[in-house]
């Protein structure tokens, strides 16, 4: 609700709270005074009839506005407007309902009966229109405020979504630059002119698996999830790659697939692979083991730590990783880092449960 939910506004400070507690206490009075006038138009004009509105109204309104605190809890605990709709309105207008009658009948009991002096009998036979007239008002404005919280809460989900495609975007980029610029290249170039002077079948499958890893590249990169088993293959191709460069100082394990329904972000394994590569020696003297086992509902990415001295890290990939990981899955990336390994523990995403799957 705009009055009272800390999930949009920050807290307030005395004078705003003076403002709103002023707010209601003219929205009270004035909403009075329109029935009053409609019921009773000479009344207007009696000040001991309209003092006597304005007090009943300040007390009821007040009583009623003060519903505000009582779904701003609600919101926060049970209401999700965008999981689960229905379940949510059927527990505002059931908790509406209930606020609504526990206080509009006391308020009209106390002011009528115990402050006015009113009988009984007289109070039910000339008030029960009114009392449900209160309850109309009442559900009029709580329907304004349920659906300013449901466009709140649709406008936020919007925002999200919108915010991960830029994040999705940058990683993508990121892992296409890495490969695509000239050292790549480069190296790779260099490591074919070789094979093809020793072994031309080889050369033959170095050249097929580099075109195969751009085509899966630029396939992979539009989609929004794809299945973990899609992802290895094209770390294999790269791994492969790397491989035919680094010889024997560089050895790697990659799990089996035990469940083809596991998803991942794609180019997320393929940008941690990279990273070994970008941010570490690989020589006779410093091997290399990269690893990716399946441990639970999580990968375990590690790697045999032997940083560069001039290796530049910004973390805006991992960021960006972590940050769709947390809003698909609850969870996020785990990195630990001794003076021998690095491990990166990222959580796998189940089709089922995948929002974005594609």
């Amino acid at each position: 609700m705009s009055f009272y939910s800390t999930n949009d506004r920050p807290n307030r400070s005395r004078k705003q709270i003076l403002y709103i507690f002023l707010w209601f206490g003219i929205s009270s009075i004035l909403i009075g005074m329109i029935f009053m006038g409609l019921a009773c138009p000479s009344c207007l004009l009696n000040i001991k009839m309209l003092a006597h509105n304005v007090g009943y109204s300040l007390l009821l309104g007040y009583s009623l506005f003060s519903f505000g605190f009582v779904f701003g809890w609600l919101e926060k605990k049970y209401v999700s407007w965008i999981d689960n709709p229905v379940k949510s309105l059927l527990i505002v207008l059931i908790s509406s309902t209930i606020y609504c009658t526990i206080t509009i009948l006391p308020v009209n009991w106390l002011w009528h009966i115990i402050i006015s002096g009113i009988s009984y009998e007289h109070f039910w036979a000339h008030y029960t229109k009114v009392i449900w007239i209160e309850f109309g008002i009442f559900y009029f404005i709580a329907m304004w405020f349920y659906a300013r919280s449901f466009f709140l809460a649709w406008r936020r989900e919007v925002e999200n979504r919108e915010m991960l495609k830029r994040q999705a975007l940058q990683l993508q980029y990121e892992s296409l630059k890495t490969q695509v610029n000239p050292h790549f290249l480069f190296n790779s170039l260099n490591a074919l002119t070789s094979l093809v002077e020793m072994d031309v079948e080889s050369a033959k499958t170095f050249t097929n698996e580099l075109s195969c890893f751009y085509r899966d590249l630029l396939q992979l990169k539009n989609k929004e999830l794809i299945s973990l088993q899609d992802e290895l293959k094209l770390v294999n191709r790269y791994i492969y790659l790397q491989k035919i460069r680094f010889g024997d100082n560089f050895s790697f394990e990659t799990p089996q697939i035990n469940n083809p329904e596991w998803m991942v972000i794609p180019l997320s394994l393929q940008m941690l692979a990279e990273n070994v590569f970008k941010h570490n020696v690989v020589s006779r003297s410093k091997p290399i083991l990269f690893s990716i086992q399946i441990k639970g509902r999580e990968l375990e990415i590690s790697n045999t730590f032997y940083p560069k001295k001039n290796s530049s890290n910004s973390g805006l990939g991992l960021k960006n990783l972590n940050e769709r990981i947390k809003y698909l899955t609850n969870k996020e990336l785990k990195i630990i880092q001794t003076e021998e390994k690095f491990t990166i523990l990222l959580p796998l995403i189940s089709l089922e449960n995948a929002p974005l799957n594609s």
